[in-house]
């Protein structure tokens, strides 16, 4: 699957550390204040995309009762609290560890803010598998198109062996933007019926990184 290609990017959120059922958590503690349904994981996983602002709406949170800097406020500090409970995906280490043996050179390229990562990466132990971490400066998990732009100039990556690797139609289209190829696992934030309907099936959509190799 990834044979062909010298540099891997992956996305971290939901791709590399299973953090779905916190945020499940946090948007139901959202809807619940603004006395609204809650959500299940599936339910969670067929609205969820970016801009974040659009998935709020989806799920039934009224942004004119709180703005999107207030549920930031408020979604960060929950998060930050609890990640350190969650596991990192199944396999994913046995990945890192095949593509650093066989000479593949390994960056992540994340919406969330680039310092938070960083520590969760030391965290988790698996800092030194990745050559360089890039991400945003902010707290609003905008679109990550400039920061793959720069990941691409600064690294001198070619953009034909490379391939992102995330779990959302945003990976698919960060991507697509600075032109490179895209593979997506389908056990994060989307469910695989959302990934195929947002890709028209036109690249490899897996069900755990146990697939790459």
């Amino acid at each position: 699957m990834t044979k062909n290609y010298k540099t891997i990017i992956w996305d971290w959120n939901g791709t590399i550390i299973n953090d779905v059922h916190i945020c499940v958590d946090i948007a139901n503690t959202m809807l619940t204040h603004q006395n609204q349904p809650t959500l299940d994981s599936n339910k969670y996983r067929n609205a969820f995309g970016f801009p974040i602002s659009d998935y709020y709406k989806r799920i039934g949170i009224d942004l004119e009762l709180e703005s999107m800097e207030v549920l930031t406020k408020k979604f960060i500090p929950a998060y930050m609290e609890q990640v350190r409970n969650c596991n990192l995906h199944e396999n994913i280490v046995e990945t890192f560890t095949h593509f650093e043996k066989t000479n593949r050179e390994q960056y992540i390229l994340t919406a969330g803010h680039k310092e938070d990562v960083i520590e969760l990466l030391q965290y988790y132990k698996i800092r030194d598998f990745f050559k360089e971490v890039e991400g945003l400066d902010n707290y609003r998990a905008e679109s990550k198109v400039d920061r793959g732009i720069a990941l691409l100039k600064d690294n001198n990556i070619k953009k034909e062996h490379a391939v992102l690797i995330g779990d959302t139609d945003h990976d698919y289209e960060v991507a697509e933007a600075i032109g490179i190829d895209c593979i997506l696992i389908a056990n994060g934030h989307q469910s695989k019926e959302k990934l195929i309907r947002a890709t028209n099936n036109a690249i490899p959509i897996l069900d755990g990184v146990n697939e790459l190799i």
